[in-house]
Formats: C-alpha cells, structure tokens, sequence
C-alpha cells in the first residue's frame, strides 16, 4: 500500500514538473494591446534633445530614460520577466539582427552602470554609442 502512495506520488509531482516546464516556455510572449507609437516617438524626441544639451549629467539621464522606454516596448508586445533583464533575455526572437540585440545589452550595461556604480564616468562616445543602440533596438522591434 505505501509503494503505491510513494509511486503516485512520484507520478504526480512529474507531471506537475513538466506542465510547469511547458507553461514556462509557452509563456514568454503573451498577446497584448498595438504600442503606442506616438508616446514612443514623443518620448524618443525628448530623450534626443536632452542629449543635445551635451553635459555628462544629460547624457545620464538620456541613458537612463532610454532603457525605461526599451522596457515599456518590451512589456507592451508581451515579453515576460521580473525585470528588465529578464524581459530583455526573453527578447532575443523579436530581433532578426542579432547585433541589434547585443547593442542593446551594452546600452543596457552602461545604463546598469550608471545606476549601481557611484563612480563611473561616463565618456562621450560611450553614451553616443548607448544612445544610438537604445534608438536602433526601438526601430528593431518595429516601435519607431
């Protein structure tokens, strides 16, 4: 009798395990509302015109309003994730470049750099690099 418990059991939180595992992998796309392009483009022309303005502490911000518009992009055309990195891990379908896919994750890491570390001097050509990719990855997933 207690073989019998211990193998359904056994068969019972199998089956759980593999129609978790499936959810999972069916899940990381899911249908949602069209983008909102004109909010997306509104906001694109802001975070070029700060740029513009040229001062290290405008490319900051450029860089940092940048990766929170690539992330409402992302939820909008339904990638999943707890975060941002998440979302971006579960992307990579949605780029038919794969380097436009890699720009972003270099935009994204000077972004993550700017945020966590107190220290980072952020050079010119970095942030121009950031900026464009962040532009290029919007055009990519068809949001500009």
């Amino acid at each position: 009798m207690n073989i019998i418990a211990i193998i359904l059991l056994v068969v019972l939180v199998s089956c759980i395990f593999i129609l978790n595992r499936k959810k999972v992998e069916r899940n990381n796309f899911k249908n949602t509302e069209p983008l909102d392009k004109k909010f997306i483009q509104s906001k694109w022309m802001e975070i070029e015109e700060t740029f513009k303005l040229g001062s290290p502490s405008n490319a900051k911000v450029s860089i940092m309003e940048a990766d929170k518009l690539i992330d409402y992009v992302l939820k909008s055309k339904g990638v999943r994730g707890d975060n941002f990195g998440e979302r971006l891990k579960n992307s990579k379908a949605k780029f038919t470049n794969y380097a436009d896919y890699d720009n972003l994750w270099f935009a994204h890491k000077v972004r993550n750099n700017i945020a966590h570390e107190a220290n980072h001097e952020l050079n010119s050509s970095e942030a121009k690099r950031a900026v464009e990719y962040f532009k290029k990855a919007l055009i990519a997933l068809g949001a500009l």
